[in-house]
């Protein structure tokens, strides 16, 4: 046999990169799709050891807006809740930083 099991090292692997995930996000609500939900856009810098080059990623959350008070524009924190809050929405407005002037 095998001195490890490659689907322990890998879960042990996975369990360390999530702990290492930042908690907060910041970013702009691009639309606010259905009740209590917006769609945020993230931008997130990820190293490509290949190349050598730190990368601009854009990530769009779908995020929990449970008082309904963002509006498109508005520059927002977010926070992962741990679990999700439905099907696609794992992460939760925790507070608006920079309103969009109407």
């Amino acid at each position: 046999g095998r001195l490890f099991s490659g689907c322990r090292l890998r879960e042990g692997f996975e369990r360390a990169l999530f702990e290492r995930m930042p908690k907060f996000f910041f970013g702009h609500v691009i639309k606010k799709s259905s009740t209590k939900t917006i769609k945020v856009l993230v931008h997130q810098y990820v190293f490509n050891a290949r190349a050598q080059r730190r990368l601009k990623v854009k990530t769009k959350l779908l995020t929990h807006d449970p008082e309904e008070r963002c509006n498109i524009g508005d520059f927002v924190k977010v926070r992962h809740t741990g679990e999700n809050v439905s099907k696609r929405k794992a992460h939760i407005v925790d507070r608006i930083i920079r309103a969009q002037e109407q």
